[in-house]
């Protein structure tokens, strides 16, 4: 009687975490988790690891609760129930186990029964979904991948641009700095010393001048006694 209260108040618990999720996901994300979600339970099955098992079947249960209450074809529905009435059964069979023997066909039964459904789902035309609430974390299992758990499908908002105007800033008025040219010298650069060049003095003839016809002069003999 006490463990069937706890077991409603945990039900009740779980399906109040799930409706408060916002996010959306869909029929074939969730099969996509079903599909890996076997698989491990194949694994654990196979491993014979009674914990894995167990934590893989309280995962499966908000998932199948989520779907049963989706607008899923009557197939869907009734692979759903059947689904989620052997994960019960599992859930109350499991503890106190320490090996799988005792509930090996029950394993075996809800495997085919996820495969079903997983089938179905995605032969189907996608149905949004919330997104459920998995409880815990599934252990890991050597050579056995983890299941990803659905996350929400959350649009990016389209944020519009602000159309912010470029402000008109005028271009500062600065005067142009008065530089003084540098006081270079000027190069004290020595004359070249050119060689005069050697010019033959050139041979001027004499002119032809005819000489004065200049008369003698005129001398008186001396008188002599």
């Amino acid at each position: 009687m006490g463990a069937g209260i706890a077991n409603a108040a945990t039900v009740d618990r779980l399906d109040a975490e799930i409706a408060a999720v916002g996010g959306q996901t869909d029929t074939h994300a969730t099969a996509e988790y079903l599909r890996q979600l076997h698989a491990y339970l194949a694994g654990a099955a196979d491993q014979d690891e009674v914990a894995a098992v167990r934590a893989a079947v309280e995962d499966l249960r908000p998932v199948l609760r989520v779907v049963s209450k989706a607008p899923v074809e009557r197939a869907a529905v009734a692979l759903t129930d059947r689904a989620d009435t052997q994960a019960a059964q599992l859930e109350r069979d499991l503890p106190g186990l320490s090996i799988l023997a005792p509930v090996a066909g029950l394993v075996s039964s809800l495997l085919t029964t996820l495969l079903d459904l997983v089938t179905n789902l995605l032969g189907g035309l996608p149905v949004p979904l919330p997104v459920p609430d998995v409880p815990l974390p599934l252990p890991p299992l050597p050579g056995v991948p983890t299941p990803d758990v659905p996350t929400p499908d959350v649009p990016v908002p389209d944020v519009p641009v602000p159309d912010v105007p470029v402000p008109d800033v005028p271009a500062p008025d600065v005067p142009a700095p008065d530089v003084p040219a540098p006081d270079v010298p000027a190069p004290d650069v020595p004359a070249p010393d050119v060689p005069a060049p050697d010019v033959p003095a050139p041979d001027v003839p004499a002119p032809d001048v005819p000489a004065p016809d200049v008369p003698a002069p005129e001398v008186p003999a001396p008188d002599v006694p």
